[in-house]
């Protein structure tokens, strides 16, 4: 086998390993795609795993949430108090949790969207405190390339049905503020504010 041929071989072994595996990486997040319209400036804790895609809906190019990177097994966490609406496997995201989080003060009902788990630990009907572990991170269905969490913030309006917005809009520490989930601290339910979705270290 010529040099280049087995670099080659070593490189791939690599890739697949790491898809297998997953990254670990903190306190940094990817760039926003250049179409994007309404960049948000991202802070991220240094203890925050690496968000590696952000959110993008520009009509052409559709991201309708934020990945976040971690090995696989990762604690995925209810961002916020509600009740399990969906837990399901599905071909193109694999396993799924929907998390219902009541109504906002204009008749919407909001929503928070898990893809791509490893293990779902949520059923369907079940409540859910914020920071309660609902999941593992993993890479199921065939969009689940890498192991990362897929995360989505969504209403729900009679008039327009389902409208994805930027998760980093509702941070509880305040827009573009990532805010990592800690189990000695009070939150206020109210207005809508998240956590982060995944356990920071």
């Amino acid at each position: 086998m010529t040099k280049p041929a087995r670099l080659l071989c070593i490189l791939s072994l690599l890739l697949m390993l790491t898809a297998c595996i997953g990254i670990e990486k903190y306190g940094s997040a990817d760039y926003y795609d250049h179409l994007v319209p309404e960049e948000i400036e991202v802070i991220m804790p240094p203890n925050a795993p690496y968000i590696s895609e952000q959110f993008r809906y520009d009509g052409e190019k559709i991201h309708q949430g934020i990945d976040i990177w971690g090995k696989r097994g990762t604690p995925v966490l209810a961002a916020a108090p509600g009740k399990v609406s969906k837990s399901f496997y599905e071909p193109a995201y694999g396993h799924r949790i929907v998390i219902d989080h009541g109504l906002a003060p204009n008749g919407e009902r909001l929503f928070t969207v898990y893809k791509h788990l490893d293990q779902r630990l949520a059923q369907e009907g079940e409540p859910v405190a914020r920071g309660q572990q609902i999941a593992t991170m993993g890479d199921t269905g065939a969009l689940g390339m890498l192991v990362h969490l897929h995360f989505e913030t969504m209403r729900w309006s009679k008039t327009k049905g389902e409208i994805y917005y930027d998760p980093h809009l509702v941070w509880m520490d305040g827009v573009g503020r990532v805010t990592c989930f800690e189990a000695d601290k009070r939150y206020a339910d109210a207005p809508f504010r998240t956590t982060y979705p995944v356990r920071c270290r």
